[in-house]
């Protein structure tokens, strides 16, 4: 009798969460990176991407042991049906694509191989980066402001006389995050960051309304 596949996504977390454990226990179960087609991430409290391969996702409480005593009877069509319920495969023109393809191959790389195989797929939770988008909203209306009778009426960080292009220009020209803390004390990691997300939203010609 086949083992039962998950039933929640909150089951599905859980196997990802474990398999970080048991693939540095169980040299077997890393053995079979090379295998999987396809890769279920999450996002770590400490903003890391962690990763399991759809079979390990896909079955209830999975272990390391069955896993690997259960491989035949395992059929990633079964974990493939149920999981595309609470995940979405990230695309390649999606704006995670990139920085979770780079943490894979080094996921991958720090147990000893390669990369992943050839067109292997990486899905994530369903609107796990729009909460990421939000958060950028609240800190662009947080930190941006736009006022006539500042810096000529072009967005700046409140409270200063920086203007967010000031710092588009300086990260564009090579200078580091720490460098122009540095250089300007009274800004903050926040402030650069909603630079950015105020940048990257403009280009995108979204209309961004400040409080």
């Amino acid at each position: 009798m086949p083992p039962d596949l998950v039933d929640s996504p909150d089951q599905a977390v859980e196997n990802i969460l474990r398999y970080q454990t048991e693939v540095v226990a169980e040299p077997r179960l890393a053995g079979r990176m090379k295998q999987v087609h396809v890769w279920y991430a999450v996002r770590s409290t400490d903003e890391t991407w962690l990763f399991a391969p759809s079979k390990f996702v896909g079955y209830a409480e999975n272990t390391a042991s069955s896993y690997l005593t259960n491989a035949g009877a395992r059929d990633g069509r079964r974990t493939e049906a149920v999981l595309r319920s609470w995940f979405e495969t990230v695309e390649p023109l999606m704006r995670c694509a990139t920085e979770l393809g780079d943490a894979l191959q080094s996921f991958i790389e720090a147990h000893g191989f390669s990369g992943p195989r050839k067109n292997a797929r990486i899905c994530v939770l369903k609107g796990a980066f729009l909460s990421a988008a939000g958060a950028a909203r609240q800190e662009i209306q947080s930190r941006i402001r736009i006022d006539a009778a500042i810096c000529g009426g072009r967005p700046h960080i409140r409270g200063t006389r920086v203007r967010v292009s000031d710092i588009l220009d300086l990260l564009a020209e090579g200078v580091s995050p720490s460098e122009i803390l540095a250089d300007y004390p009274y800004l903050s990691e926040a402030d650069l960051r909603a630079a950015l997300a105020f940048g990257a939203a403009a280009s995108a010609h979204r209309i961004i309304q400040i409080a």
